[in-house]
This record gives C-alpha cells, structure tokens and sequence, in this order.
C-alpha cells in the first residue's frame, strides 16, 4: 500500500500518471477501481483522477445520467459526516438490492457489487475516495474498511497538493502574459475572477464604462449587448457537455465603450490543462483597440540595429509623444534629439517621424497588439454583426 500511495504523489506533480497511480492504489487495497470524487461533481467526473479501469465505467456513468438519483450520493454523504468509510451494506439493504436500479443496471452489470468510500474534506468541500470491487472478492468487509480509513489523511493531502500545484501553473501562465503585454484573468468553474495580472487591473481601472468587477467577482459589461456577448461567452466556458468544442471555434466578443474603441474579451479554456481541482478553469484575455501598442526598446535595438539611446527615442515617439515631449522624458537638448532622429532615418530608410512610427507599430512581437493572422483587417472592417471579431 505504501509503495501506492507513493506513486500518487508523484502523480500530483505528473497528472498524466494518476490513471496508472490509482490503479496501483486499487490493486493495494483489494479493490479493481479507485477514483476521487468531490461531492455534485456529476456531470465533470471525467475530470477528475480515476484508475485506468473506471475509464470506461465513469465515460458510461456521464453519458447515461447517473449520477442523477443516485442512492450513494443521496445516502452516502450524509453518513460520511459521521463515519471514517462507507460501505454498500451502510447504503442498502439486501431486499432493496434485488430492486435498485443504479445497482441492479449499473454497476452489477459492469460486475462491481462491491463499494467503499473514504471521505475527506478540503477548504470545507466534501471529497471522498470511492473504490469498486468485482463480483469475485464480493463487499467489503468493516475490517477492510477500518484499514483503508487509516490513510484518509494522505488523500486528503494528495488532492490539497494537486490544487496549489495547479494554481501555481495558471499563476505562472499571468506572469507570462504579463512579459507579453497581456491583460489576463484567471476564472474559476462558478466565472469568479480569481486572479488578474497588474495588466488586467490597470485596464478595468480605466474601462469601467465598459467592463467592471460586481462584488461577487464575476465580470460584467455595462453596455447591453456588450453584456449579453459577454455571459453567453461565460455560459460557454461553464457547459459540461464534454462534446461541446464549440470553445475552440469561439471568437473575440466586442465589448462597447462609449467615446473610445472596443475592448476584445477572448476566453482560453485550462480544462486539461489542469486537474478539476484546480480553482483555474479558464482564462480570459482583454485586448483594448484603443491602446498603442509600444516597442519594447531591447527588440528594437536588434531588430532595426540601434544604438541603446536611439532605441529609447524610438520608444517615446511610438508612444505619442511628439520629439519635443520626447526629448524632455529622456533628458536630452532639442538639439539631440533631432540628431539621433536623423540617424534613425538612414537605418530604418524612413523620412519623416509618421513614417518611422508607421514602420515600429508594423514590427512582429514588439507590441501590445494580437499576432494572429487576419486580426488587424478584421478590426479595420469593424468585425461582425453580432460583435464577434472573425479571423480571415
């Protein structure tokens, strides 16, 4: 059993090896499946870790609606709040067996009669650890039952681990975004915001007449139609239709605001990317039309072969500012800043300051604006009707 619970902790760290982990954990301790299993999980038990033989079961459980009346559920977590393990003789009665038909047209059909659960509870969440047994080793003993409770506490911690693992991966993908100029928000499986990158927080800082924060964390938009865009998207990261791909062939929706361009809120589902467990679900990413995409002088410097001061100039002109602006920023004379201009011009083949600036905001990976193909048109055309922004 030890050597089990071993392999499920190397499986915190390395998801993809819970199906073979569990399945060891399984064999150890005389059952033939193991999963764990928070309470209503229901329609996203596909989510969560299972052994490599509950695979087709749980796929068989989902698309069949079991979960739905189910007597486990219905009377197991209630006698969990008082009880170190649950077995199938706990739930029903030998007579009630004969009848039942989650019994009787699931699992002895599949050839599990025997259950335990061991329950647990993370951050005041009900959890449990159910295993299933073939029709050839029959129930579970109490004495069984007593043994297994004993390691309550490790999958308990198992799954506390697989949740600060998993956040810290979504935490890691804001801080990349934030290295590529990038307003991002971390979504939990109820839409809450969760985390946002300092990016995100400036942004809502200064679109509150387009999109703001209500008091339960979740994230609204002020205008109407902007609104509806808005929650059919969320509606679309929430479905638990495992069939449902239409996430993947979602668009940017237009976000209105009023005196200024749009914002684009585009969603990029975590599910497989992190376990259930995980608070991250999904991510949004805010793009404002209205923002000037800057240079970043560093790139500059290499792209166009400029000097570290001349990289600097380029910077302060892509940002808006006229060269006199610019010059007093960088501390420079008038003077200075013209003669540096000038240098620029023979590098980059440009003549005039609106050409040179037309010329860095056109530069790859240099600025705040989407790299995808076709976005650029597809804002100069004003995108859709229905406030969606399509790519060509």
């Amino acid at each position: 059993m030890i050597r089990a619970i071993d392999d499920c902790y190397e499986a915190i760290v390395e998801p993809e090896k819970w199906p073979d982990a569990l399945q060891s954990l399984a064999g150890a301790a005389g059952a033939d499946c193991a999963m764990f299993y928070p309470k209503d999980v229901n329609q996203d038990a596909l989510r969560v870790p299972s052994s490599r033989s509950y695979a087709e079961l749980l796929e068989h459980y989902v698309q069949g609606g079991w979960y739905q009346n189910h007597y486990r559920a219905e009377r197991g977590w209630p006698l969990m709040r008082s009880r170190r393990f649950v077995l199938e003789q706990h739930l029903s009665t030998e007579e009630e067996r004969r009848t039942l038909r989650h019994y009787n047209e699931l699992y002895l059909r599949w050839g599990y009669p025997g259950f335990i659960a061991i329950p647990f509870a993370i951050d005041g969440h009900s959890w449990c650890l159910p295993m299933l047994r073939g029709q050839d080793r029959g129930f579970f003993t109490e004495e069984e039952g007593a043994r297994l409770a004993v390691f309550a506490p490790h999958f308990r911690r198992m799954m506390l681990l697989t949740a600060r693992f998993s956040w810290q991966r979504a935490g890691g993908g804001l801080e990349s975004l934030e290295k590529i100029d990038k307003a991002a928000l971390v979504l939990d499986w109820q839409g809450r915001v969760r985390d946002l990158n300092a990016k995100a927080r400036a942004l809502l800082a200064r679109a509150a007449d387009a999109l703001f924060l209500n008091g339960g964390g979740h994230l609204h938009a002020v205008q109407p139609d902007s609104e509806n865009r808005l929650q059919a998207l969320f509606a679309l990261l929430q479905s638990r239709d495992r069939r449902d791909r239409r996430l993947k062939e979602a668009h940017p929706v237009r976000m209105e605001r009023p005196g200024h361009r749009p914002l684009l809120v585009e969603a990029v589902s975590l599910e497989g990317m992190v376990p259930f467990l995980s608070a991250a679900r999904s991510l949004l990413l805010i793009t404002d039309l209205g923002e000037r995409p800057v240079p970043v002088a560093r790139q500059l410097r290499v792209l166009l072969q400029l000097t570290p001061a001349e990289a600097e100039l380029c910077v302060e002109l892509a940002s808006g500012r006229t060269l006199a602006e610019a010059a007093e920023r960088l501390r420079i004379t008038a003077g200075t800043a013209r003669q540096r201009l000038k240098d620029i011009f023979h590098k980059t083949g440009t003549h005039r300051q609106s050409e040179l600036v037309a010329l860095l905001l056109r530069l790859p990976s240099v600025g705040g604006a989407p790299d995808r193909p076709g976005w650029a048109a597809s804002v100069a055309r004003g995108g859709t009707k229905d406030g969606t922004w399509m790519e060509e």
